[in-house]
């Protein structure tokens, strides 16, 4: 009985999750994505960013300071991970 217990135990323990990065972040779901500062609050570090498609949302800069309007970002979960470039990430 005691093998039949351990072998239902391991059939319903949670397994570990798998990075894929061809399916975005495994611990919340998203993606980077490029985003341009519209507008700053340097005292906070915090900056106003929209997309290619005009979706804005508050983004922490601190990780790529110093940063102005018209910068373009990679923003991943609200923090903004590399500064881009036309050439790529900075």
């Amino acid at each position: 009985m005691t093998r039949l217990v351990a072998n239902a135990a391991a059939a319903f323990a949670p397994t570990a999750p798998v990075c894929d990065h061809t399916t975005g972040c495994i611990t919340c779901g998203d993606v980077a994505i490029p985003m341009n500062i519209v507008r700053m609050d340097e005292e906070r570090g915090l900056a106003l960013c929209a997309d290619d498609d005009g979706n804005s949302e508050t983004v922490e800069t601190d990780l790529v300071a110093p940063v102005a309007p018209g910068d373009r970002l990679l923003v991943h979960a609200g923090t903004a991970i590399a500064r881009l470039t036309e050439e790529g990430p900075a």
